[in-house]
């Protein structure tokens, strides 16, 4: 090999090395079987403060990193992907909400650590109620030492980098007569967000 093809192959070599290192697609997902949870009240282990789905406020957008995503299709996002993830809501009843919360876990690790996503979590959104017509911003804890937690509890099992998917367990609500209730699915305004309702007993 010549000085000059040893230096055009040299060349070649760093330029490789250069490029940047294509990112894991990531995913937030439905459970995969939203309502197998849920069982009608008076049943043995049933639960009256369960629902099927939640239809008395929709999902307008999710965003990760600021930027839109659809429930199940693939998006690009940083390692810390986890810590930036909001959920628009609006409420489309006559009912008034003091808190809301959707958790989600990483079905890639077992026992990982719970993510909540949440409007009335915040000292300064506490006592304020979520009324017919509003829209308000769920939002990951933006907490140094709680997401240093997510982080140390996800490395323990996998590489952060090797986390692609969350999965939305559950929505919990919390009414202004101080009442609650869950459920696995909520209503969206956009179809390809919706999850799969179970069917009616």
């Amino acid at each position: 090999m010549t000085h000059l093809a040893r230096y055009i192959f040299l060349a070649m070599l760093l330029m490789v090395a250069a490029l940047p290192v294509a990112s894991q697609a990531k995913f937030i997902v439905w459970p995969k079987e939203p309502g197998r949870r849920i069982r009608p009240a008076g049943t043995p282990g049933g639960q009256a403060n369960a629902l099927a789905q939640f239809d008395s406020f929709e999902i307008e957008h999710i965003l990760v990193e600021g930027k839109p995503i659809t429930i199940g299709q693939a998006f690009n996002a940083s390692d810390d992907w986890l810590n930036d993830i909001t959920i628009r809501i609006k409420n489309i009843s006559q009912q008034k909400f003091a808190a809301i919360q959707m958790t989600l876990v990483l079905p890639e690790i077992k026992f990982g650590p719970d993510i909540p996503v949440c409007y009335g979590c915040a000292a300064e959104q506490r006592g304020k109620l979520f009324g017919p017509g509003d829209e308000v911003e769920l939002r990951t804890l933006r907490s140094d030492k709680f997401y240093s937690w997510v982080k140390t509890s996800v490395s323990e099992k996998a590489p952060l980098s090797t986390i692609t998917t969350a999965q939305i367990r559950e929505t919990l609500v919390i009414l202004s007569d101080g009442s609650s209730w869950w459920s696995e699915c909520v209503k969206t305004t956009n179809p390809l967000n919706a999850c799969s309702r179970p069917p009616a007993p």
